[in-house]
């Protein structure tokens, strides 16, 4: 599961907020791609598209990971990321309905597996309307990775003019869609999700005024009456509602940097907890087992991308709440100065020292 959504601040600048869960303890790496690096993804018998990295980018991917007597290499690809040119590209699961189209008959030099949509667009691209040409250009086919099988994505996209599209394979067919509230989290695909915001056209920032009926005077118990049915639970749908509701009503920012702070409140509403949502463990696993297997969805980090005149990564992982920042200057992504390490350092609350 996971939560996408954009800011404008007052002075024309874009923010991007996204959240990442995962229901498996997986290893992330933070990965820095110079610009004029070589890049590619794989077919089913060999290599797959090329490419020459034309903007740098930072992100974050999947690193190796072993679960259940099986590991699953580091991937070159990252989940999401922001390149030199302020364009992000996030990949965020479509359980149930994504269906890569076959590779058979297709041209091998364009085949590209779904982890590496994200580095490949934002290699070689800096608009939405380039990402929707480039991925009409590759072929994305269902690479099967040990244990979890063919991963089945939707790619959310963003640029500094506020362009925001959402991306789909639906019946082995590519849609793309304009996103004009730029939010997305996860299934059902896009469009219904748009249709379901029209059950609550009712809900307001505005407090209910009070009522009289009978003689009495009926108000309402405490502060935000007029969020009163607003979804609060963490399916897809709801979070969807909820994400659209808290990023357009949000006072405007005025600046990048207070966008992100904002961005990062919004993002409280939507972390998971580990525990809080627990899947059937395999094996009979249950218990203290389950629990250390990490088997349930949680927050593995979220990520705030500035994508202005100097985009930033910004990210802040599960165990360790003290926001990170990568800025995309000349000395960051310049070429041969490309980095990739493990952000699976736990953090905690460090001890202050009170003079009375």
């Amino acid at each position: 599961m996971c939560t996408s959504f954009r800011l404008t601040a007052e002075d024309g600048n874009v923010v991007i907020g996204r959240s990442m869960e995962y229901a498996l303890p997986a290893n992330w790496d933070l990965v820095v791609a110079p610009r004029g690096a070589k890049g590619g993804s794989l077919g089913p018998d060999g290599p797959g598209i090329c490419w020459k990295t034309r903007y740098g980018y930072a992100g974050i991917a999947l690193g190796e990971t072993t679960l259940f007597g099986a590991t699953t290499p580091a991937q070159a690809g990252v989940t999401d990321g922001v390149n030199e040119r302020g364009l992000y590209v996030g990949l965020l699961y479509l359980p149930g309905f994504t269906e890569y189209p076959s590779p058979d008959g297709h041209d091998t030099g364009r085949l590209l597996a779904p982890l590496d949509m994200g580095s490949y667009a934002l290699a070689t691209c800096a608009t939405v309307a380039e990402t929707i040409e480039a991925m009409r250009a590759a072929s994305v086919w269902p690479q099967s990775i040990e244990p979890v099988g063919v991963i089945p994505l939707h790619m959310v996209v963003h640029d500094g003019t506020g362009a925001s599209a959402v991306i789909e394979w639906v019946g082995g067919q590519m849609q793309v869609h304009e996103a004009p509230l730029g939010v997305a989290t996860n299934a059902p695909p896009y469009e219904w999700h748009m249709t379901n915001l029209g059950n609550y056209v009712n809900l307001s920032v505005r407090d209910v005024e009070p009522i009289s009926l009978e003689g009495e005077t009926l108000a309402a118990i405490g502060a935000g009456s007029g969020w009163l049915g607003l979804p609060g639970d963490f399916t897809p749908p709801s979070r969807f509602v909820r994400a659209v509701a808290l990023a357009g009503t949000a006072y405007p920012a005025k600046d990048s940097a207070e966008a992100a702070r904002t961005a990062l409140h919004i993002l409280g509403s939507f972390d998971i907890p580990k525990g809080t949502i627990r899947t059937a463990s395999p094996d009979g696993m249950v218990g203290s087992q389950a629990a250390a297997a990490g088997l349930g969805d949680f927050t593995s980090f979220v990520s705030v991308c500035e994508l202005g005149e100097t985009p930033s990564y910004g990210f802040r992982m599960y165990d360790d709440l003290t926001p990170k920042r990568v800025a995309l200057a000349e000395d960051t992504i310049g070429a041969g100065k490309g980095m990739r390490r493990s952000l699976m350092r736990p953090a905690g609350f460090a001890d202050v020292e009170v003079s009375m």
